[in-house]
């Protein structure tokens, strides 16, 4: 059982840091938009920690910036959330430096995607529920551009009881952002394409407790102390994004085969995979082979539901997506229905 998190109210403190890397420090104006949009959306009181605008080489040379950052955001009853600026590729060195016990005691929503997908493999080992979605740079900064359901799904799970709601798949998509060293381009995405209706490889419908991340960050993860039990996936849905270094299909499956060779593929209730950026068509018919032939061929599991194209990770908008909560998903809509709350009322 995942312990909720504390449910937002309009007014609240939350906290902004860079817990992967502190791009704010190089990019100022599109972490401005983004802060600017929890004001605008939400009323919330923003307040920027001091490892979030760190240099990038002070902050590498010592991840205690990122993990003292973070042990006081979890630390104080002052603020409700914690908010992620952006992702990087080197957040793993920051978890030995985790207070358990601070964060243990303090269960609060913690929100990013990709290199973040460390914090929310930690969190989840505590179990305690996070929220793997859009970062303040990344997300939030872009929110004027994207559809209104964007800012009513991310309000509806942090400030209500999300049991009951529906996700339906975003209209369009983007593909990353224009020149951010060009002020002007701070809140702008990519050319928009349209979406595709989501793509099931097989399978009719899943349900099960949600565990989301990114791949590639999650295969540096394994054989650490930070990677989760075998008995963790047992009837989890898994939801897997790729980054904007685009792994090739060949890396995919190698991905995946950890996966089967772990056990972990016969213990999940279903396997979901973000929209993979910048593939051309060769290289999605390329993956969706691999997928069934690790899946099926290699280990036999014809009967896991599998399903491709999910609105999350590394294009515009994305989901906001609870980790540790129940959700189900069936063939003939494509919706995500939440079944619980994520945040509850303290």
């Amino acid at each position: 059982m995942f312990r909720k998190v504390r449910r937002l109210k309009r007014g609240d403190k939350v906290a902004v840091v860079s817990p992967s890397r502190p791009v704010p420090s190089v990019f100022p104006a599109v972490a401005k938009k983004g802060i600017e949009a929890l004001k605008t959306y939400f009323d919330l009181d923003p307040v920027v920690f001091p490892g979030a605008c760190a240099g990038i080489e002070e902050s590498y040379r010592n991840p205690r910036i990122r993990s003292d950052d973070l042990n006081r955001a979890f630390a104080s009853d002052e603020f409700s959330a914690i908010f992620s600026t952006i992702g990087g590729d080197e957040s793993i060195r920051v978890l030995p430096f985790l207070d358990r016990n601070i964060i243990s005691a303090s269960p609060k929503a913690f929100i990013g995607y990709s290199d973040c997908s460390t914090y929310h493999t930690y969190l989840s080992n505590l179990g305690m529920c996070s929220l793997h979605g859009p970062s303040i740079m990344s997300g939030f900064a872009q929110a004027v551009n994207f559809p209104d359901s964007f800012i009513e799904y991310i309000e509806r799970i942090l400030f209500h009881d999300s049991s009951g709601l529906e996700m339906s798949r975003f209209p369009w998509y983007s593909e990353g952002y224009p020149d951010w060293r060009v002020p002007e381009n701070s809140s702008l995405v990519k050319e928009q394409k349209i979406t595709e209706p989501w793509k099931w490889l097989q399978g009719d419908s899943m349900k099960g407790r949600v565990f989301a991340g990114n791949v590639e960050v999650l295969d540096w993860m394994r054989g650490t102390q930070y990677w989760p039990s075998p008995d963790f996936w047992n009837g989890t849905l898994l939801f897997l994004e790729t980054s904007e270094e685009v792994p090739p299909p060949i890396a995919v499956e190698r991905y995946l085969r950890l996966y089967g060779v772990t056990g972990i593929l016969q213990r999940i209730n279903g396997l979901v995979f973000g929209r993979f950026r910048g593939y051309s068509p060769e290289m999605m018919e390329s993956v969706e082979k691999s997928i069934l032939s690790v899946i099926n061929v290699e280990w036999g599991l014809e009967g896991l539901p599998v399903m491709l194209g999910f609105d999350m990770g590394h294009t515009d908008p994305q989901f906001p997506v609870p980790i540790g909560i129940e959700a189900e998903i069936h063939r003939n809509r494509d919706v995500i229905r939440i079944l619980e709350s994520f945040a509850v009322p303290v």
